[in-house]
Parts: C-alpha cells; sequence; structure tokens
C-alpha cells in the first residue's frame, strides 16, 4: 500500500465523512439565517456558523490522525 492510499483511506474514514456533511450543512444554514437578518435569525446563524466550524475542525483532526499514525 502506497502512501497516497493511506491519505485516501483517511477521507473514507466515517467520523471525517459525518463531520465534513455536518460543516456543509450547518455552513448553508448559517448562511441563510445570515441572510435573513432579523436578531432572533442572527443567533440561530452564529450558532450554526460555530457547528460548522467545529464540524470542519474535528474532520481535519481526524484525517490527520489517520494520515500520522500511518493506519488505515
Amino acid at each position: 500500500m502506497t502512501d497516497s492510499d493511506k491519505r485516501d483511506h483517511a477521507n473514507t474514514k466515517p467520523g471525517v465523512i459525518r463531520h465534513s456533511i455536518l460543516g456543509v450543512i450547518a455552513l448553508a444554514v448559517a448562511a441563510l439565517d445570515f441572510t435573513i437578518g432579523t436578531k432572533h435569525v442572527l443567533t440561530a446563524g452564529i450558532i450554526a456558523l460555530t457547528v460548522s466550524v467545529y464540524s470542519f475542525t474535528r474532520a481535519a483532526v481526524l484525517r490527520a490522525s489517520t494520515t500520522k499514525r500511518g493506519r488505515p
């Protein structure tokens, strides 16, 4: 198995996929909330943006931990 195969396998890890999808959905919800612009919806948009950042960060950590250890 080559290094490129290991990196590809890191992206198929279930946690990486789950957090990436959640991050994209939360980012889309945040964008919609910010376009509406009322006070309560802006608060919900900030929360959705926070969830999106957390999900993308968690996916990156999972992806990096898999490639550094060299385990599939």
